[in-house]
């Protein structure tokens, strides 16, 4: 696989989620956070969650504005 694309961006629920029928946001947001390579993973709120605690919660969009502090306190995860 390539590395500049995050190794969880095929399973991502958000994209048959939240974002399922709007395509054209679901590419910006593959774009900029899947396949911005460490930038990217760096700038997504659910890439840092999963990485802290293993998990996220399904429909946390990848630019929240909470802090992973706050994600993390507010789903119990």
């Amino acid at each position: 696989m390539n590395n500049q694309v995050c190794e969880n961006h095929e399973k991502c629920p958000i994209f048959s989620g939240a974002l399922k029928g709007k395509e054209m946001t679901g590419q910006s947001y593959r774009k900029q956070f899947c396949e911005a390579g460490m930038d990217g993973k760096n700038k997504c709120k659910r890439y840092m969650v999963k990485q802290k605690v293993g998990s996220c919660p399904p429909n946390l969009l990848p630019n929240s504005l909470k802090s992973v502090e706050q994600i993390i306190n507010e789903f119990s995860i």
